[in-house]
């Protein structure tokens, strides 16, 4: 019972884990992934909106080609006599469905775009890593995780023929390994009916042939918690 002449104060000391954290989807937008992007759409959308209210910042990025084999780039090095090892030779295309400091219920509109049929061409995954790993880069959260999601490796036609077919498949090793030596950012490969472990150490193969059910959640959980990797 309180006592009116009682000037002294007591407190119960509470401590609560505070999210300092950021973390992006980086969804692959080549041809291959269209039968696959409601789903995949669905697993960003409710994962970002179940982060947002643990207090953890969300990305929801994408990466597809501005054109089918190669389009401009390519033609430019046909006209330049088609000199060996060229390098890429496709323009890329980079979304951002949502940004880090846009909250789930504003941004939740733009997410169709997502379902654009139009942005379903082909994949270079090793720029796209770079190009999320930067945007996290530039974040002030403590943690920063990136979590791509492909159904399969690095494919670009007009790159691939000019280069040779595992010239994309190295450059995303290259890329994935360099980014995870410098320790700033997990980077993981969450597979659509595919093992990513080739390329990405931590890696988790999910099943959407029944849609984005818990099983998928479950998955990607225990992808980001993980403790052992290759």
């Amino acid at each position: 019972m309180a006592c009116p002449s009682e000037r002294r104060l007591f407190r119960t000391e509470r401590i609560e884990p505070v999210a300092d954290c950021v973390l992006a989807f980086l969804v692959d937008c080549s041809g291959s992934m269209r039968e696959h992007i409601e789903s995949v759409a669905m697993l960003a959308e409710v994962t970002a909106r179940a982060l947002e209210q643990a207090g953890v910042t969300s990305e929801i990025l994408g990466f597809s080609t501005g054109a089918w084999h190669g389009g401009r780039a390519r033609r430019d090095w046909v006209q330049a006599g088609r000199p060996a090892r060229p390098g890429r030779l496709a323009e890329v295309a980079h979304f951002v469905f949502k940004d880090a400091d846009t909250p789930w219920r504003r941004a939740r509109p733009a997410l169709g775009a997502m379902l654009k049929p139009e942005l379903f061409k082909e994949g270079i995954d090793g720029e796209a890593v770079d190009w999320a790993c930067g945007r996290l880069r530039a974040r002030d959260e403590r943690r920063k995780l990136l979590v791509v999601v492909s159904d399969g490796c690095p494919m670009e036609g007009a790159t691939a023929q000019a280069n040779g077919d595992g010239w994309l498949d190295e450059h995303l090793l290259e890329v994935v390994a360099r980014h995870e030596q410098a320790g700033q950012i997990q980077v993981f490969g969450l597979g659509v009916g595919l093992d990513l472990s080739p390329w990405y150490s931590r890696a988790q193969a999910i099943d959407l042939s029944a849609g984005a059910g818990q099983a998928v959640f479950r998955d990607l959980v225990e992808l980001l918690g993980a403790r052992r990797w290759r």
